[in-house]
């Protein structure tokens, strides 16, 4: 009977260590996870690219500036006739290209 006590004793001790080690792998596992995330978001563009502000000039260079008849300012990435998007006033306007 002492000898059974000693082997469940032993084999509990076993499998609280491999328990142990499951957990150690599983949480390294998900910091792991975690930081490669965390890296591989900065590279997506979201964060680092330029935001379009109206009020700045500094980023009217990217732009074709097109000035209305009324004087109202306008910002296209490519001039087109047909519908093309403001990021000036942030909406699709109609564009007609009219020569003086």
């Amino acid at each position: 009977m002492a000898r059974d006590d000693y082997r469940h004793g032993r084999l509990r001790e076993n499998a609280k260590k491999e328990a142990r080690y499951y957990i150690l792998i599983y949480v390294l596992f998900l910091m792991s996870i975690f930081i490669l995330t965390l890296l591989s978001s900065c590279k997506s563009g979201t964060i680092l690219e330029p935001q379009v502000y109206p009020d700045s000039i500094r980023y009217a260079s990217v732009f074709n500036e097109i000035i209305d008849i009324d004087s109202s300012v306008h910002w296209y990435s490519r001039v087109y006739e047909g519908s093309g998007w403001c990021y000036y006033h942030h909406r699709y306007e109609e564009i007609k290209i009219v020569r003086r």
